[in-house]
């Protein structure tokens, strides 16, 4: 059933540009375990947890920088390509405004948190650069609506064999961990000079900025900037709680359960990323929406599974190939933490569902509730269990966002429904949904 399923999906034109994008995630992936794992190695539980400490915050602030644009440009641009040069052009001047006044915020909160601190404050300013950086997401928009995500993926290949080059000569010279920081900022900065090249080259509109775009865009997008900033409050809260409330030993061994959880992300959001322009055309022009729909869900959800029993079994060996036995003690950890994953690519794959429908509104409000949840579970769970409370305080978040809150609304009861259709694969016509016109 699940080669048949596959084979429907890779003959149609997803296929190549889901490709695409898995393959550069791959090619990250590979460089991430060698050089990540030998960097982990060489700072140390303690060193790996400042940095950790900073790109939390880093991570926080870069979504309020993100102003909730990139939930809703790929369909502006689908919607009204005649002037997406002037939605890109606004959207990059208001991502920088907001970087801009996101990285004071930033410093200056982690000034006052950590005062006398001035490693994790230098560490914290060199990795918050990136948010500035990370404007190239705009233009990333801009190639996933085209279904081109192979000139991203090319950008981005570059990019980690640099910064990969870059870490490998920090740590034959022994370097300190001021500059492993400086690696998140200069990968971003790389992606987005050759995206602005690849965008020119493929004739993309000239960048145009318009008061009045910026008002509607906005308007339409705010109701992200809160949904996505509780979201991230609640999945980076615990590393910052952490390092606050134990210390930078634990938070080292919490990240890197929390980076292996990671590794499998790269394909569901290579395959989220290349159905978004094809559900939004599939809804405009009312043709098979809710099966895509559904088929999308199901494949990111049993993919999610199979991850997490994969490293279930083999987590000990995982951390000690990856990490060494200095951070064997976050195999509790991994175990507990890798389940939120499966439901947090559902989440990922209903933004499409929100957008498509016009709910936006409501997004925030189930999000909220999943924050309210894991700040009382952290607070309760991490002073008892430590480490492996917060993990425990993660999965319970993840489910109760993807599955329960949205129950709590009339209106966005039926996008519950609807996940759990696709999951089991109830109302979908494998032959009447992917074909060469779709």
């Amino acid at each position: 059933m699940i080669k048949s399923i596959f084979k429907k999906i890779f003959s149609n034109k997803v296929a190549g540009n889901t490709i695409w994008i898995i393959s550069e995630r791959v090619v990250q992936m590979i460089i991430s375990i060698i050089v990540g794992a030998l960097s982990a190695r060489y700072l140390g539980p303690s060193n790996y947890g400042l940095l950790n400490y900073g790109a939390a915050f880093v991570t926080f602030f870069s979504c309020i920088a993100k102003l909730g644009l990139d939930s809703i440009i790929v369909k502006e641009i689908i919607d009204n390509n005649e002037n997406e040069g002037t939605i890109i052009g606004t959207s990059i001047v208001m991502r920088m405004i907001s970087s801009i006044i996101s990285i004071i915020i930033m410093v200056s909160l982690i000034s006052i948190l950590k005062p006398s601190d001035n490693v994790i404050i230098l560490l914290s300013f060199l990795q918050s650069l990136s948010i500035i950086f990370q404007i190239y997401e705009i233009i990333d928009c801009w190639f996933q609506s085209k279904l081109k995500s192979k000139y991203v993926s090319i950008a981005k290949i570059i990019a980690y064999l640099v910064v990969s080059v870059y870490k490998i000569f920090l740590l034959v010279t022994e370097k300190s961990v001021v500059w492993f920081a400086v690696s998140m900022s200069l990968d971003y900065f790389i992606i987005l000079i050759i995206l602005l090249i690849m965008y020119k080259k493929n004739k993309g509109q000239k960048f145009v900025v318009s008061k009045e775009k910026a008002k509607y865009l906005l308007k339409n997008s705010y109701h992200f900037i809160i949904s996505g900033l509780v979201v991230i409050m609640y999945s980076q809260m615990d590393k910052i709680m952490i390092g606050n409330m134990i210390d930078e030993f634990q938070l080292g061994l919490y990240s890197a359960a929390s980076t292996i959880c990671g590794y499998m992300g790269f394909v569901p959001e290579a395959i989220i990323n290349s159905f978004r322009p094809i559900i939004y055309e599939a809804k405009k022009n009312n043709k098979k929406y809710l099966e895509k729909l559904k088929m999308l869900y199901f494949i990111v959800f049993w993919l999610g599974i199979m991850f997490c029993i994969f490293v279930t079994i083999f987590s000990k060996s995982i951390i000690l190939i990856l990490y060494g036995e200095e951070y064997i003690s976050a195999q509790i950890t991994l175990i507990i933490a890798v389940w939120y994953t499966a439901f947090a690519y559902l989440g990922s794959a209903r933004s499409i569902w929100i957008v498509s429908e016009k709910k936006n509104k409501y997004v925030k409000k189930y999000v909220i509730i999943g924050g309210i949840i894991n700040l009382l579970l952290n607070l309760s769970l991490i002073p008892s269990l430590g480490i492996n409370g917060a993990a425990i305080a993660t999965l319970i978040s993840q489910i109760v966002v993807a599955l329960i809150a949205p129950l709590f609304y009339k209106e966005t009861r039926v996008s519950t429904k609807i996940i759990i259709e696709g999951i089991f694969l109830k109302g979908i016509k494998f032959k009447e949904i992917f074909n060469s016109k779709s």
